[in-house]
């Protein structure tokens, strides 16, 4: 039977969860009803919408979703404490980000997969989805670029290439030419290039490549700017740079007139200014791509309603109560 996994780190089983989960299982099995999924799922913890009805959401995942693996952040703090004899239990709570690369880690060292979408769940896949679907089950790394920030992915380069020698750099310049910056919050994802970090010393390198920063600061006042976007970035720069050098097929970088990633403010290559007070707060170019990642920081304000009257509706057109 064909297997394809999606996993990634999202914060409660919630409404915004719950249409994640439910929206990219139904455009698999639209496709492919024989394809068996997967889903493994760290659970946050953190309920940032204060929901009351959050009951209602999280028994419709575990009655609507096949196949869910659910983890907690205490089951990768264990995995590296009695797999590797490593306790960074502190680091990691610093930086939780660490916890994506953890999960992807687990999956290929102790389930043995090949292979997974990486899918955060402030996302509106906008067209059938089998140009991407049939690119993961031929276990093509696929990855979504962001025409505005070519930087978005590059604050791992030196510590990489000190890790790997010049060849990696080499590399990378091959299979992406132009270097863009791709995005992590979507990504079709080769578990091999975890294949050379399965021993302890290893699997040490790699948690030594970040650094564990607090996105606050020492007056719990929450980091934003260059800071931020460095300390961010980090797991992205790592997802993104190893998965386009170390994966055994040559990357599928989609086409960024029909997939791209964007903001809501600042200037396209390609289309110019963006303008933040249009019809959609500036989110019009963002909608306009095959795949919307709603992203950016929103300093406590939440998603914004262009992607949750889209989430409300996706649930009232599929017969599920609002």
């Amino acid at each position: 039977m064909r297997e394809l996994v999606v996993s990634n780190m999202m914060r409660i089983k919630n409404k915004q969860s719950f249409f994640a989960l439910h929206q990219i299982q139904s455009k698999i099995k639209a496709l492919y009803p024989d394809v068996k999924i997967e889903f493994h799922i760290l659970w946050d913890g953190l309920d940032e919408y204060s929901s009351n009805d959050n009951k209602k959401w999280a028994d419709l995942i575990d009655s609507e979703i096949e196949n869910l693996h659910s983890y907690d952040k205490e089951f990768f703090e264990d995995y590296a404490k009695n797999l590797y004899d490593l306790d960074y239990t502190e680091k990691f709570r610093t930086w939780k980000n660490i916890y994506f690369v953890l999960m992807a880690h687990y999956m290929r060292r102790v389930l043995c997969k090949d292979y997974y979408l990486i899918y955060d769940d402030d996302i509106l896949i906008n067209d059938d989805f089998k140009h991407i679907t049939d690119l993961m089950l031929s276990k093509t790394p696929v990855l979504i670029s962001e025409p505005m920030n070519i930087n978005c992915d590059k604050v791992l380069v030196s510590r990489l290439v000190d890790l790997f020698g010049q060849n990696f750099l080499d590399l990378y310049r091959q299979r992406n030419p132009a270097a863009k910056g791709c995005n992590a919050g979507f990504q079709g994802i080769d578990l091999s290039m975890y294949d050379e970090f399965l021993s302890k010393d290893r699997f040490k390198l790699i948690l030594d490549l970040f650094e564990y920063k607090s996105v606050f600061n020492e007056k719990n006042e929450e980091i934003w700017g260059e800071e931020r976007f460095t300390i961010d970035t980090q797991q992205q720069s790592f997802f993104s740079l190893m998965n386009i050098v170390l994966s055994k097929k040559s990357p599928h970088i989609l086409n960024e007139s029909e997939y791209f990633v964007v903001p809501n403010w600042g200037t396209h290559p390609t289309f110019g200014d963006i303008d933040n007070e249009d019809e959609n707060n500036g989110w019009t170019l963002a909608l306009s791509s095959n795949i919307t990642h709603f992203i950016g920081h929103t300093q406590g304000k939440g998603k914004p309603k262009q992607f949750l009257e889209r989430v409300d509706k996706y649930l009232t057109d599929n017969n599920f109560k609002i």
